[in-house]
């Protein structure tokens, strides 16, 4: 798991087209990333799994202050698809949403093969298609918060 958090990050306040940081609230983060997942999940039909999340965590906005994101993250154990087939299918969905995306490989003689993407409700988001098991992790826009008080009232 810790490969699937190494792509995700956090920074910035998330594109609008116009190239400006928009302020989201953390209600509107938290929901939007998991809406996101929730619905790459529900195009991949299988029996997901939340793994992770939403979980709050500290990140800086496009104007240097600290703020909160929220990261999410699904899984299905064993499943039976067609990886390329899948990875067109969450490609196709994230583009749909405004978030743009390129192709993941992790190289070696069995790569694991996935999507990732930066922009619309996400800051970042990924897919990964091993043979064994499906993720998908993805990070909300930072968020105007206090990420240190939010966990303590989680």
């Amino acid at each position: 798991m810790t490969a699937i958090l190494a792509l995700t990050g956090c920074s910035g306040g998330g594109p609008t087209g116009s190239g400006v940081a928009r302020s989201v609230s953390t209600t509107e983060a938290r929901q939007s990333v998991k809406d996101i997942v929730d619905r790459s999940a529900e195009a991949v039909d299988g029996d997901w799994q939340v793994y992770s999340g939403p979980a709050v965590q500290q990140c800086t906005k496009g104007t240097g202050g600290d703020g909160a994101a929220y990261t999410y993250i699904k899984a299905w154990e064993g499943p039976s698809g067609d990886p390329a087939h899948d990875i067109a299918v969450v490609k196709t969905l994230w583009e749909r949403e405004g978030i743009t995306t390129g192709p993941f490989n992790s190289g070696g003689s069995d790569p694991i093969l996935g999507v990732r993407g930066v922009g619309g409700p996400t800051t970042s988001i990924s897919f990964l298609a091993a043979a064994h098991r499906y993720t998908i992790t993805a990070v909300s826009e930072c968020a105007d918060g206090d990420a240190l008080e939010m966990r303590g009232n989680e």
